[in-house]
């Protein structure tokens, strides 16, 4: 079975590890942005590759505007949305703009990976001839 492959958009380093912890065993492939630009690269390059997105919101517009765009671009792809700061409101943004769960920083290992597979599908083993 291929790795699925996660996109993560983040400036904060030590959310790195907690996704790394999260998703340690899976043989996951994470491709970090570190900027919307980053970010967008990504996705217009290898968006049909991806199996999940993980959008770590940081202050100002730039990462409502990237879930916008990845949902945009992509409309099947589960996407996770993490903040620190205002998370109702963040919340109801990212659900407008296609976000399958906005969760609250800081997250624990275990319950960042539950939320992972409550929004991604289940991958299927391929069919032996």
């Amino acid at each position: 079975m291929k790795p699925r492959i996660v996109l993560l958009y983040t400036c904060d380093r030590n959310f790195d590890r907690v996704l790394s912890e999260a998703l340690f065993g899976t043989g996951a492939i994470v491709l970090i942005a570190r900027s919307v630009g980053d970010a967008l690269q990504v996705v217009s390059s290898r968006g049909g590759e991806l199996d999940f997105a993980i959008l770590d919101f940081n202050d100002g517009c730039g990462g409502m505007t990237l879930v916008s765009a990845v949902h945009t671009c992509h409309g099947c792809l589960p996407i996770l949305v993490t903040t620190s700061k205002d998370s109702e409101h963040a919340g109801f943004l990212a659900y407008a703009n296609g976000a399958r769960t906005c969760l609250e920083k800081p997250l624990s290992a275990a319950g960042f990976a539950k939320a992972i597979a409550d929004v991604t599908p289940a991958r299927r083993q391929p069919l032996s001839a």
